[in-house]
């Protein structure tokens, strides 16, 4: 069984390595991806005022595109910390080979980082931290 480390633990996580070790490594490597690797993600991508609904996008452009179509985008989000922000997960997911699995594994991710996102703005409407 794998502990998940507290939010505020994860300040160090090396995100995009995560992204290369969970698409290519099941167990352990995968389940961080999705546990610690997202959560993280979500706090950066918030820092970086990055919203829910461009990751969703971006997160559906790598479902029907792929890596290659997602790292040619000149902007694949607004705000400029947030595209070197997204850009460094796009070429760590890039790094670990073009495979229509490991691209759908990706936008799954993307996904979930969105849905985060998503909650934290609902939760900290509902004035809940």
């Amino acid at each position: 069984m794998t502990t998940v480390r507290p939010d505020a633990e994860l300040a160090d996580l090396d995100v995009p390595a995560a992204i290369t070790r969970g698409l290519l490594l099941p167990g352990g490597p995968r389940q961080a991806l999705f546990t610690e690797a997202a959560i993280a993600a979500a706090h950066r991508a918030e820092a970086a005022d990055v919203g829910p609904y461009p990751l969703g996008f971006l997160a559906q452009h790598v479902r029907a595109g792929g890596f290659a179509a997602a790292l040619a985008l000149p902007e694949p989000v607004i705000s400029r910390p947030g595209r070197a922000l997204v850009r460094s997960w796009l070429e760590a997911a890039a790094a670990s080979g073009a495979d229509l699995g490991r691209e759908h594994l990706f936008a799954r991710w993307l996904a979930e980082v969105s849905a985060l996102l998503a909650l934290r703005r609902d939760l900290r409407a509902l004035g809940v931290d």
